[in-house]
């Protein structure tokens, strides 16, 4: 009777693991091919000139709106399963604090001058602040979900946009304007973002009578939020810099190939990273069996990162083709490369879940910082005599170096996951 027990309780676990994991990979592969369809129709509908700058204005949003987040999504995802009744408490605060910034940050961005190039009009200035915020608000919705163990609506919500947001451009293409563009698209996002943080903060406050008091001191909480905010500043060294040197030493037209399969790359290690989400916030319940949890996490990772192998070394060259011979043939073994990184880089990925789960984060922080600098340099030394190659080789370099210094702690690690006496993880230092 006992492992009848144990076993549906096993299959309800993974069952659930599943489901989140799916609805978050799923989120992610359809809004990147809706966003896909949505800016072809946006080119066919609209002048370039007015395409362009609409394009130029919702990165800039969207970049500051990641910034206005300050890397809260970490953080909820990892506490909000243990905050009982101060669940609500806590959404509530994340919310005022990323609109705080997300004002600042917008409203610097039009009165410092920065957006003059890309914000032509008076309406246009005035409503960009606007604009971030509710980027900003929306974003910060899909953390929150998936903490709540909503991540199904995650999927809802991003699908929902992603085809609706396409149907004004038919309407409003005789504007000709980026304003039609940038105006539809932040107004729909706000009416769907309003419905979803409602749909958050009721289920929040639904967990009134759960008990809360398993939330480590907020000294703790702080250094926590304090690693990820740092560690996500840090990683975004690479995708900033790392084009810049390709156009610096091989020009633009390489960094055109260098983008389409740069970005197919990131889209195959959002899978992984929309399985780790799932995977804390399981692990996190107070109830959860961690040993189990961590079999299906090893099953579902492998799974994924198979295919991901296998849609970068031979789906990626053959995308590469269509685009051009000059694609393939220039970035080719970039894609090949990178589908041998995922291997490695899904290792790491494990110790980044653990060491979450454990609040153990220095030796995270360190390690994210050793893969950008090794990219970044290995990237600059290699890309001159290797072309689009050498960037390849620099990342799987420093995946393996961050495999070397995470192998004995992750191995230790998974021995105490494996071994726990009792579900509930005893408070760590978080820095330790």
């Amino acid at each position: 009777m006992l492992n009848r027990s144990t076993n549906t309780a096993n299959r309800v676990t993974a069952n659930r693991l599943v489901v989140n994991a799916g609805a978050l990979m799923i989120s992610s592969l359809a809004t990147g091919l809706l966003g896909l369809v949505y800016w072809v129709v946006a080119g066919r509908c609209f002048p370039a000139a007015a395409v362009g700058q609409a394009s130029a204005v919702v990165s800039t949003a969207t970049a500051l709106a990641s910034l206005s987040c300050l890397s809260l999504g970490g953080a909820f995802q990892r506490f909000l399963p243990i905050a009982g009744d101060r669940s609500a408490r806590l959404v509530a605060g994340g919310y005022a604090i990323v609109c705080t910034a997300a004002v600042v940050l917008g409203t610097g961005f039009v009165l410092t001058g920065f957006g003059d190039r890309i914000l032509l009009t008076t309406v246009e200035r005035a409503t960009f602040p606007l604009v971030v915020i509710v980027f900003a608000l929306y974003a910060l919705t899909d953390p929150i979900l998936t903490g709540l163990r909503r991540a199904p609506a995650v999927a809802t919500k991003n699908i929902t946009l992603s085809v609706i947001k396409i149907v004004p451009l038919f309407l409003l293409a005789g504007s000709g304007s980026a304003l039609s563009i940038t105006g539809s698209w932040t107004v729909l996002a706000a009416v769907i973002t309003t419905a979803f943080v409602f749909h958050a903060v009721r289920h929040a406050a639904a967990r009134r009578g759960e008990r809360g008091d398993q939330l480590p001191p907020a000294r703790e909480m702080l250094a926590f939020q304090g690693a990820f905010f740092t560690m996500t500043l840090v990683s975004s060294t690479t995708p900033l810099v790392v084009p810049l040197i390709v156009v610096h030493e091989l020009g633009t037209t390489a960094n055109a190939y260098f983008n389409l399969a740069w970005t197919m790359c990131t889209a195959a290690g959002l899978l992984r990273s929309a399985v780790g989400s799932a995977f804390v916030v399981e692990a996190s319940q107070p109830s959860a069996d961690r040993p189990a949890l961590l079999r299906h996490l090893r099953r579902m990772l492998t799974g994924v990162t198979a295919l991901t192998v296998v849609g970068v070394a031979i789906g990626g060259p053959i995308v590469l083709l269509l685009a051009g011979r000059e694609y393939v043939e220039s970035a080719g073994w970039l894609m090949v490369i990178m589908a041998g990184t995922a291997v490695v880089e899904t290792v790491v990925l494990t110790y980044f879940l653990i060491a979450q789960l454990q609040r153990r984060m220095r030796l995270m922080l360190i390690t994210q910082i050793v893969m950008v600098i090794v990219t970044v340099g290995g990237a600059f030394v290699l890309i001159g005599p290797l072309g689009l190659t050498g960037v390849g080789l620099a990342s799987l370099s420093s995946a393996t170096v961050a495999l070397a210094l995470v192998a004995r702690p992750l191995a230790r690690g998974v021995r105490e996951m494996a071994g726990e006496p009792s579900p509930v993880a005893p408070a760590r230092p978080l820095v330790g």
